[in-house]
């Protein structure tokens, strides 16, 4: 809902300004692609990666939290928690719970005393 009246504010501004009919065409192709955005289902996204690409994400993801890892060496497909696709990622020895949310949020709980 924010999207909208961002690229409705940015719509009437660029016109009041001179920048006309192709400005408030492009504010408007700009919102009609956040809102599509928004209905994308990450999780059957992640689903459908093979297994290298999903290793990336989690990759990414593990970093992203602050958490060392160098490289994923394994991956387990876990039960859904809390109804979202779980894996059990390794980064080298290192265990991590992965789930991810239908918005694309990665939710990871990590064993520190792993090693």
């Amino acid at each position: 809902m924010r999207n909208i009246g961002v690229a409705m504010a940015a719509a009437l501004l660029l016109s009041a300004c001179g920048g006309g009919e192709k400005a408030a065409n492009e504010a408007a192709a700009n919102m009609a692609m956040a809102n599509v955005a928004d209905t994308t289902n990450y999780q059957e996204e992640v689903l459908k990666l093979v297994p290298a690409q999903r290793d990336g994400v989690f990759l990414r993801a593990v970093r992203d939290a602050g958490l060392n890892c160098q490289e994923v060496t394994q991956t387990e497909r876990r039960d859904p928690i809390n109804g979202n696709p779980s894996w059990r990622v390794y980064c080298g020895k290192t265990p991590h719970l992965i789930s991810i949310t239908r918005d694309g949020t990665a939710k990871i709980i990590s064993r520190t005393d792993a090693n």
